[in-house]
């Protein structure tokens, strides 16, 4: 819960308790907070579902090689072991829009139609896909030290559907490979998006972070396949029973 000095920042908060009294729906984030933490045990099934989303080439992106590895580790046979349901989509289409910033009303009035001014794979893949899972994924290279245009996009996309509902029920993992520096600086965007933000929980050591440049090179760094395991096994550890 974090509130500037005005509580400005709770005007939307406000709005949703039917009051125009900031400091009560401040309070009221901040008890939500403190209940959540008292009672909180994890979200642990047979087999969850989770949703691996990214914007990246198959062919080319170290960020995307990492999670296919990742992902056949968690897929991987073993007997009296459950294994989660994994659906990707890729979000390179060029019809995908940003938020453009409809009003809060506006917004609303198609979130609690579960859909969105804009439309398109969003509404129809994406909005499902979140509402099932368990997780989600998030595959992120580093480009200029931002999470990529259209990873931003399905972020601020997101909006519509969280004015309806909440995703504390749902973690959030991330692959996060920068050809030099500022895989930190995409792990705390992702952080201030998806948990500060969206309200995903976040699980220790959420992300796995690697430093790798041309196309192929992240999967043969050195250890790499320790850590593709390591990682794998954290997701399982958070989700599975």
């Amino acid at each position: 819960v974090e509130g500037t000095g005005s509580l400005l920042n709770f005007r939307v908060a406000a709005m949703n308790l039917g009051t125009d009294d900031l400091m009560e729906a401040y309070k009221d984030s901040a008890r939500k907070l403190v209940e959540s933490a008292e009672t909180f045990s994890g979200y642990r099934k047979k087999n969850p579902k989770i949703l691996a989303l990214h914007a990246s080439s198959h062919r080319t992106s170290n960020t995307y090689a990492l999670w296919s590895a990742v992902k056949e580790k968690l897929l991987q046979e073993e007997e009296g072991r459950e294994n989660p349901d994994i659906r990707e989509i890729g979000l390179r289409n060029g019809t995908l829009y940003d938020c453009s910033g409809c009003s809060f009303n506006a917004c609303r009035h198609f979130g609690e139609q579960e859909s969105c001014f804009y439309g398109g794979v969003i509404v129809e893949d994406v909005y499902p896909a979140v509402r099932e899972a368990d997780a989600v994924v998030m595959i992120c290279p580093n480009y200029n030290d931002a999470i990529s245009a259209n990873m931003t996009a399905f972020i601020n996309r997101l909006t519509a559907l969280y004015r309806i509902r909440q995703f504390y029920d749902k973690a959030v993992f991330a692959i996060i490979v920068s050809g030099y520096s500022g895989n930190d600086t995409i792990a705390r965007q992702l952080i201030s998006a998806m948990n500060m933000n969206k309200n995903f929980y976040l699980p220790g050591r959420f992300a796995m972070l690697e430093t790798a440049n041309d196309p192929g090179t992240a999967v043969r760094l050195p250890g790499i396949q320790a850590r593709i395991e390591s990682f794998a096994d954290r997701i399982r550890q958070t989700l599975i029973l």
